[in-house]
């Protein structure tokens, strides 16, 4: 009986068991979603790219003008300008300059107080009498209104602060320009009529007032300017 007893316990344990574990669902995992990818960290920023200055073909400035530049021959077609005194005279107490021009050339006094007038001709020039005050220098300015003076042509014709750039010779220059390229200024001085140059006895005291005296060597005498 009691072997019955415990057969049926245990068949009924085993059934329970089994039935149970019929009843347990399986539970899968469910499937992970793939991870979202992070972005790398900057650790270090970007580094520009260095421009480097590449050398100007063209210089900034034009070429500074050399000393003697203002003692450059005049272009072919443009001749030379020239004034040449021809005396030195008083008369009525004023002082007088004879010039020479050539033909076709303009003038104007650049000196106060100077006063220039056409004379006539000589030896085919133009002939100009100028006066003004006794033993004084004055200029004039002679011109070739035919002559176009040509200009350089630079391809750069900036200069720095205190220059000017000067078009005739195509470079800087710290000296005043001209306003007039195709013009020259000419300087001459005037005799002193007040002075008695024959009372100079000796040729080296003649020589120190040559400015307006001269010594004759054939007379021997000490004369006034002509």
């Amino acid at each position: 009986m009691n072997r019955i007893l415990k057969s049926i316990l245990f068949t009924g344990l085993v059934l329970t068991v089994i039935a149970t574990a019929c009843r347990i669902e399986v539970v899968t995992p469910e499937e992970a979603p793939p991870p979202t990818p992070i972005p790398p960290t900057e650790t270090q920023a970007a580094t520009p790219t260095e421009i480097v200055p590449t050398a100007s073909a063209t210089p900034e400035f034009a070429p500074f003008c050399q000393p003697d530049a203002a003692s450059v021959s005049p272009a072919p077609q443009c001749r030379p300008l020239a004034a040449v005194e021809s005396s030195t005279f008083c008369q009525d107490k004023e002082a007088y300059n004879l010039i020479l021009i050539d033909q076709g050339l303009t003038y104007e006094v650049l000196t106060d107080k100077f006063r220039c007038a056409d004379a006539g001709t000589k030896d085919d020039k133009q002939l100009i009498a100028c006066t003004g005050q006794f033993a004084a220098n004055f200029a004039i300015n002679v011109c070739d209104p035919s002559c176009v003076a040509p200009t350089v042509q630079a391809a750069v014709t900036k200069c720095p602060s205190g220059y000017n750039y000067d078009n005739l010779q195509g470079c800087c220059t710290n000296e005043p320009l001209a306003l007039n390229p195709n013009c020259q200024a000419f300087t001459f001085t005037t005799s002193y009529c007040i002075v008695r140059c024959f009372e100079f006895q000796r040729e080296q005291k003649c020589k120190r007032n040559s400015t307006y005296c001269t010594w004759n060597e054939k007379d021997g005498i000490c004369e006034l300017r002509r």
